[in-house]
């Protein structure tokens, strides 16, 4: 088989496996592809889960544990609720939620895995200062799992490495060769155009999530704004370029959760 048939052949099963496997995320309608079942994620995820617990030193503060499960309840049963009510389909139907708290100050982070495991670093209280805090964060966190962002990145990462081998294959190894004599900048670029602006569409989407997620259960939202604030001054002088970054600026998120704030308060009002 010729080369030129070759990248018509592989073309069009990309295409035909794109075109089967795009889905919307929920609440926002951005398109996205999904080639990985969410299903074998949510497994790996899980096992990951109790390899952390068993790895990471877990707090003993029981306070502080049993408030980021209360906020994180409230959270699981408002997404439950607002998408029973639309009469769509839930897309945390599948999840087995699960919250630990790990016992390091040092460490200003929170995550959600996908299938809903969420973890909290004990640094992260020292930002969220309050039940409102607490809850932008974990509907954030919540955010990604709940738009499925893991899976998404999971199945760009095969598109791009698959789309990367044809046009290798179609060159004759030029690409392989140019990437090893700049010492990975071909690898640099794709990062820097294409993984990181994506990663950061999806942080953006999981800052507006979150504003709506954390609105729907009763919280004030306005706190976002404050969080960052302070996520700013703890880390003031660290942040690389946005450009070199997989999350947008702090200055960027507080501009666009300020723009947002209003329309989340009054199409999203708490579920009661």
């Amino acid at each position: 088989m010729n080369r030129r048939n070759f990248i018509y052949l592989m073309g069009c099963g990309c295409m035909s496996i794109g075109l089967g496997a795009c889905s919307s995320v929920p609440i926002t309608d951005r398109k996205q592809l999904k080639l990985i079942p969410e299903s074998r994620l949510n497994a790996k995820a899980a096992q990951l889960f109790e390899q952390v617990k068993k790895k990471e030193k877990l707090s003993k503060d029981k306070e502080s544990l049993n408030k980021i499960i209360e906020i994180g309840s409230k959270i699981e049963y408002s997404i439950s609720e607002y998408f029973s009510r639309k009469n769509l389909p839930d897309p945390t139907a599948n999840f087995d939620w699960d919250y630990i708290l790990i016992d390091n100050k040092k460490v200003k982070n929170a995550w959600c895995m996908p299938g809903g495991k969420i973890a909290f670093y004990t640094g992260m209280l020292e930002i969220t200062k309050n039940d409102n805090g607490l809850a932008a964060v974990m509907g954030h966190e919540v955010a990604h799992a709940v738009a499925k962002h893991s899976v998404e990145r999971a199945s760009r990462v095969v598109l791009v490495n698959t789309s990367t081998q044809i046009i290798d294959i179609a060159t004759g190894g030029k690409l392989s060769r140019t990437n090893q004599a700049t010492g990975g900048a071909v690898g640099l670029l794709s990062q820097i155009g294409i993984m990181n602006p994506f990663s950061r569409k999806q942080e953006s989407e999981a800052d507006y999530l979150g504003l709506v997620f954390a609105s729907l259960s009763g919280y004030d939202i306005r706190e976002t704004i404050k969080i960052w604030e302070r996520m700013s001054e703890a880390n003031k002088g660290k942040q690389p370029p946005q450009f070199m970054s997989t999350h947008p600026s702090n200055k960027n998120r507080i501009n666009n959760i300020s723009e947002w704030m209003n329309e989340v308060i009054l199409d999203y009002p708490p579920i009661t």
